[in-house]
């Protein structure tokens, strides 16, 4: 027995030794860049906030809204300083005009209205039409496919940019405020009405004919009414999960901790590949096992940035109040907002304003179906 035990504890101290080295490059490869622990908020499956941030019916304030709370004072100063007010809101106003008049020579071009149109009539898919043949017509637009579209090669707005980020950026800065969004609403959007029905009258589109094959037609004038109906259903949905999550700080909270989550996951990948090609290359058992523990690791990360994404997708539709049916693009939705409004707090306004003008564009929308039904 004697024999045995000094290889026994020879085993013992090697065995000893290579785990705890194990540990010491696994913790090193894994190491935190900060001390910020990331996981799902706390209130992702409950009821009501956080309670870091309150779930109210208001908004952060534009630099030019009136404040909520306003003292008597306050009231009899306004009053007595009534003429230098409307000097003020001449002067706004002025403003506002200067820059309904760049958006106009400068951003949105008769191009880009022209393009608008196309694409919300050739999203238009009528009963029986190709390749889907669907039993009722529906638009498939949405809010990515939208913004993917014109997010590409800008398609007719600001004609005249540097290169696509600086023009990207020059848009959003200046249409992303409630005034200007109103102003341009109220500038296009008949003309787009006009151009998306001319779209209409135009269209030709392939329909299947039981026993015949496909026929390529023009729209009837039902299928015309019907276009601008079906087309007024991914703006009501746009809109109401744009109103949740502007009306709710914290789903854009939690945006923020999805995003670590998501930069945690890439890590805890980019140690996995590179301890798997380490162990694939040297095939020993410390190499095997120190891409199992990476492994797990990067499971962990990818079920808390999955954990987070559920939590606000079911939030969007908890808060939401219109039709939210969507849930991969209503996540879409929270993380294009948060893109808007990270670097500043006040466009959530703005993002209000765009979603009641959505609204409004589609019960526009409806408004011309009804016309044209009446006219059959």
């Amino acid at each position: 027995m004697n024999k045995f035990k000094l290889p026994i504890i020879i085993f013992a101290a090697v065995f000893v030794i290579s785990a705890a080295a194990l540990v010491f490059f696994i913790n090193k490869d894994t190491e935190k860049k900060d001390d910020e622990k990331v996981e799902a908020p706390a209130w992702i499956h409950e009821e009501g906030s956080s309670g870091r941030l309150p779930i109210v019916s208001k908004v952060v304030q534009s630099p030019t809204a009136t404040p909520a709370t306003t003292k008597d004072s306050d009231l009899t100063k306004n009053q007595t300083t009534a003429p230098k007010a409307e000097k003020k809101s001449e002067s706004n106003a002025s403003a506002v005009a200067k820059i309904t008049k760049k958006i106009k020579h400068d951003i949105i071009t008769d191009v880009f209205i022209n393009n608008l149109a196309e694409y919300i009539a050739n999203n238009y898919q009528p009963a029986g039409s190709m390749p889907f043949t669907p039993a009722a017509g529906y638009s498939s637009a949405t809010f990515k496919g939208i913004n993917t579209h014109f997010g590409l090669n800008l398609m007719g707005l600001m004609p005249n940019a540097d290169n696509l980020i600086s023009a990207r950026k020059t848009i959003w800065e200046t249409l992303l405020a409630p005034e200007v969004l109103t102003k341009s609403y109220s500038n296009y959007h008949g003309i787009l009405l006009d151009i998306i029905e001319e779209k209409g009258i135009t269209a030709e589109k392939n329909f299947a004919i039981e026993g015949r094959g496909t026929e390529l037609r023009s729209l009837t004038a039902k299928e015309r009414a019907e276009m601008f109906r079906v087309s007024a259903a991914p703006l009501r949905h746009a809109s109401a999960v744009l109103t949740a999550i502007a009306q709710n700080p914290d789903l854009i909270q939690a945006m923020n901790g999805y995003i670590k989550a998501e930069n945690r996951v890439e890590d805890a990948n980019s140690i996995f590949q590179e301890t798997l090609a380490e162990s694939n290359l040297s095939q020993t058992v410390v190499s095997r096992n120190k891409t199992t523990h990476a492994g797990e690791i990067l499971k962990d990360a990818i079920m808390v940035r999955e954990k987070i994404k559920d939590g606000i997708t079911d939030k969007i539709n908890t808060f939401c109040t219109g039709p939210c049916d969507k849930p991969a693009d209503a996540f879409y939705i929270a993380q294009w907002v948060f893109r808007r409004v990270n670097s500043d707090e006040s466009r959530v306004d703005s993002i209000l304003s765009g979603s009641k003008i959505l609204s409004k564009l589609a019960g526009q929308m409806v408004k011309r179906a009804d016309a044209i039904q009446k006219n059959i």
